[in-house]
């Protein structure tokens, strides 16, 4: 372009550069309609002197020489309202550096996303700026279809795909990222080891199905009845893991006997049996390894079996 601007430079009579400007305009306006991109050109003042066809389409807007580029408000339903080019195209003019701009609209209900990118022109020594406009909705829906892809896969790493609640993977990590925070700052925090009874009764006696149903009605008894700062798993086969932050012994033991209770008094599709669970409890204490504090839950739990199940165990 360098080359055109310095032949329009040379020419002597104000006629023929005008006639080379209408040809370097009609040129570059096939150019970009060839490639979906929309151009104008505005002078110093924000001012249009030429576009082409696809501009037209793509801001549903005829420019008119001599006006102003309308305000991208006026012609769209923005998702920032806030938005406005003009300050963009001032900072080129300027600055006389490239810069650009995502717009972020609706038509018809639907998103869309138009980039303007602002470069900077100078002919016979006036300065003007070139506004390129593409649109790049594919991209953008392209991109959040990636985004949403990614997260199934790393929200699927982490999750049991039969109940949807967390994994024994991700548990470990937050009991450990829990046992960092308790140790440095003494925030205390209580873990609870819960065991559907008699469940290999209950698949032996009602099938795979069946057994699936009381796995995921408890697993939604657990995301139902418990805080938005609990974190809860499914821990082993008929086993799920319960963490409560800020929570002492006392007010975890409460918390998994409500959920015992309301467990009993369910009802699963195709199980004509009450079903019941166990549960031990134990809370964080210094000094103790993770290890140790899964083990003593475990413990405690086992007590609860002992005892004659449908029941929770906290203190010894």
């Amino acid at each position: 372009m360098d080359a055109w601007i310095s032949h329009y430079q040379t020419l002597p009579t104000d006629g023929e550069r005008d006639a080379f400007f209408k040809g370097l305009v009609h040129h570059y306006a096939e150019l970009f309609d060839a490639t979906g991109s929309g151009y104008l050109l505005l002078d110093a003042d924000q001012r249009v002197l030429a576009w082409n066809d696809t501009t037209e389409v793509l801001l549903s807007h005829q420019p008119v020489v001599g006006e102003p580029m309308p305000k991208p408000g006026d012609l769209f339903e923005l998702e920032d309202k806030a938005t406005d080019a003009s300050k963009v195209i001032l900072n080129v003019l300027n600055s006389q550096q490239t810069q650009q701009q995502i717009w972020q609209l609706r038509r018809e209900g639907e998103a869309h996303w138009l980039r303007l990118t602002v470069l900077p022109v100078m002919l016979a020594n006036c300065r003007q700026a070139l506004v390129i406009v593409k649109d790049i909705s594919a991209e953008k829906r392209l991109e959040a279809d990636l985004q949403a892809q990614q997260a199934a896969l790393d929200d699927a790493r982490v999750r049991d795909p039969l109940t949807g609640l967390h994994n024994r993977r991700f548990m470990l990590e937050q009991l450990d990222r829990l046992n960092a925070q308790a140790k440095r700052y003494g925030n205390t925090f209580s873990l609870a080891l819960i065991d559907l009874d008699h469940f290999k009764s209950v698949n032996d006696t009602y099938g795979h199905e069946a057994a699936d149903r009381v796995l995921c009605s408890l697993a939604n008894l657990i995301r139902d009845n418990l805080r938005d700062a609990d974190i809860s798993a499914r821990y082993g086969e008929e086993e799920f893991m319960v963490l409560l932050p800020e929570t002492d012994m006392e007010a975890a033991v409460n918390t998994i006997n409500r959920l015992r209770q309301r467990f009993t008094e369910s009802r699963v599709d195709g199980i004509k049996r009450s079903l019941t669970l166990s549960a031990g409890v134990m809370s964080w204490e210094p000094g103790l390894s993770l290890e140790q504090l899964i083990f003593k839950t475990d413990q405690r739990l086992a007590m609860a079996k002992y005892a004659g199940r449908n029941q929770v165990c906290g203190e010894i």
